[in-house]
């Protein structure tokens, strides 16, 4: 089950309380969690289409979808941070291994798509060979992340 926000009980964070907590983590390094944080980033560069979903088109459904998908990109924010630049040298992820999995498949699908784009259009400029650079690291943690993942590996 995505996480779904919200504080309950005592605990501060809920997918946190005892007997909640995924019995195992994956750690990331500081290049993977840039490349993943640059993949949330530019997703959630998105988060008025959840608006517009629900106010102006009416199209609930999507509205839910995008719901649970930045609901995904807040709870990993939680795990690698919320600031661009964080010094620490690795990252735990601590959520559920299915969600997570879930997360990833999206981030490189999504980073697939931009770098393709990137690789057309060859009128890149530096800032957005910078920008490519972290999506491909994203991408290279969104793949690496996914096989440790996989239940049938």
């Amino acid at each position: 089950m995505p996480y779904a926000g919200g504080i309950t009980g005592s605990s501060p964070v809920p997918y946190r309380e005892e007997g909640t907590m995924p019995s195992t983590t994956c750690t990331i390094d500081g290049d993977q969690r840039d490349g993943l944080y640059e993949l949330v980033r530019n997703h959630l560069g998105a988060i008025g289409d959840l608006w517009i979903a629900l106010e102006q088109t009416e199209d609930f459904a999507t509205a839910e979808r995008l719901g649970i998908e930045f609901g995904e990109d807040f709870r990993l924010l939680e795990d690698i941070g919320w600031n661009g630049r964080d010094g620490r040298n690795s990252f735990e992820l601590t959520m559920l291994a299915h969600d997570l999995m879930e997360l990833l498949q999206r981030l490189h699908g999504e980073a697939e798509r931009v770098l393709l784009e990137s690789i057309t259009e060859r009128e890149s400029r530096e800032e957005d060979a910078a920008t490519n650079e972290l999506f491909q690291l994203g991408y290279d943690a969104c793949e690496e992340l996914l096989a440790d993942l996989d239940p049938r590996s």
